[in-house]
């Protein structure tokens, strides 16, 4: 994390000490949210739509807080005894500290974004990179104007390679955020129809995602999957000045991989005489493992430490893992849902063998802009009924998906239900011995909750 002192940061943001006297505080991390305040952290206060984090500052200098930022206009409770720092803005000075602590930092810093897989890719990278470097990486899910900002902050000194997730829900915010993180290494992972809400088409959404290259080194490489087709037709009409590397199963692709086994223990690909096995579910998974190949190999790693890294690989929770309960397995997909990432876990639970009983029980996709509902219909057609016994959907949109699904499955095969309690109280009536239950739904649908209500069934 930064360490810097009081002084030193005050120049960083060019902002103003209240007391010079304190510039040789050292300051050891910072926060931006008093529940999570540690000793000598350096507050930043926040203000968003439904909160003022200036209204805590008391609290966390209580809590040990050094110093603390604050907006010029804003008149400082009399009882607070700690520093802090003026600047025109708390939100612009996170970001001006985190871009000036990177300038100051030795390090290698990959961006990678994508409509699926950013995760599972940021865990297979700091996996396999830990076999020859320090490796730090965005925790959970903070790839936003706040998120990014404070990843970079919390980099250590002597950190040699940094994964940054790079989201976005509108034009210009990974433009905010990767001319923040300058990486040297940008990735572009697919295209799927995740935000169409806002950026209206997957050419929009591609042109999002394109942002990541304006904060790219001069001297950096961009990388794009070149078996997607948006990004495959889209990339080439852009002028990007740094060298430009695909990965794919095209023999067009510079780090070219070809799929080899998939089943429960994982995938594995091969990439010119070298066989790579990543141990997570899903055929997909080739793509997120032969990036993080290709990435270690531009890295210097050789061929061994590239296997042995990826091998070792713990997945994030609620993505693609498999939950060995009394009787029967849970396919827990359960953290976010899009058309391609619905489909790759239909065709993830399709393969999976020795199964008596196949159930999915599917949430709605969510900002999927104006053709949701088509989205959703098209999507419940392509459930296959050969390979799935029953189908169960909650949620309004995901109504529209078991009328899609009804194409193909009688109605005693496929339910519709408006709560969560009835979907549990169905599913416990369906599960057998050897069963297999996949959910899946947008993370704002909390799916995990139908998870717990069915996790102490014995069967």
């Amino acid at each position: 994390m930064i360490k810097r002192t009081l002084g030193h940061i005050t120049q960083m943001l060019g902002g103003e000490i209240s007391d010079p006297s304190k510039e040789d505080i050292l300051i050891e991390g910072v926060s931006t949210d008093s529940r999570t305040i540690s000793k000598n952290n350096l507050y930043i206060p926040l203000i968003g739509e439904v909160f003022d984090g200036r209204i805590f500052i008391k609290e966390c200098e209580n809590k040990g807080a050094a110093a603390f930022l604050i907006d010029r206009d804003f008149e400082i409770n009399k009882n607070i005894s700690i520093p802090y720092i003026l600047v025109e803005d708390t939100g612009k000075a996170l970001r001006d500290l985190a871009r000036a602590y990177r300038n100051e930092l030795d390090i290698k810093i990959i961006g990678i974004t994508g409509s699926n897989g950013k995760t599972t890719t940021k865990d297979l990278l700091e996996s396999t990179l830990k076999e020859k470097y320090k490796v730090q990486k965005t925790m959970g899910n903070l790839n936003n104007e706040i998120g990014v900002p404070k990843t970079i902050l919390s980099l250590d000194e002597d950190t040699e390679i940094g994964i940054i997730e790079l989201g976005t829900d509108n034009f210009g915010d990974i433009a905010l955020t990767t001319r923040i993180a300058q990486p040297d290494i940008a990735a572009i992972l697919n295209i799927g129809d995740s935000h169409l809400h806002n950026l209206k088409t997957r050419e929009g959404i591609a042109k999002a995602k394109m942002e990541i290259t304006e904060g790219l080194s001069a001297d950096g490489i961009f990388i794009y999957n070149i078996d997607d087709p948006i990004l495959s037709k889209e990339i080439p009409t852009y002028d990007v000045s740094q060298k430009v590397l695909t990965f794919g199963t095209s023999d067009k692709a510079n780090f070219k991989i070809s799929p080899l086994e998939n089943n429960r223990s994982g995938v594995e690909f091969i990439n010119e005489d070298t066989i790579y096995k990543v141990p997570l579910l899903g055929d997909h998974q080739i793509y997120n493992g032969g990036i993080t190949a290709m990435i270690a190999q531009i890295l210097g790693l050789d061929k061994k430490q590239i296997q042995d890294g990826l091998k070792k690989v713990k997945g994030s929770s609620n993505r693609s893992a498999i939950l060995e309960l009394n009787g029967f397995d849970i396919l827990d997909d359960s953290y976010k849902s899009n058309p391609q990432a619905l489909l790759t876990g239909l065709n993830t639970t399709y393969t999976l063998k020795g199964y008596k009983n196949k159930i999915v029980v599917l949430g709605d996709m969510l900002e999927l802009g104006e053709n949701e509902k088509e989205l959703h219909y098209d999507v419940g057609t392509k459930i296959d009924p050969n390979e799935i016994h029953y189908a169960l959907f909650f949620g309004p949109l995901s109504y529209e998906m078991y009328k899609g699904a009804l194409e193909n499955f009688p109605t005693t095969r496929a339910f519709y239900f408006e709560s969560k309690a009835d979907v549990c109280d169905k599913l416990k009536q369906l599960i057998t011995k050897s069963s297999l239950v996949l959910v899946k739904g947008s993370h704002g649908m909390h799916m995990e909750e139908i998870i717990e209500c069915v996790k102490k069934l014995k069967i």
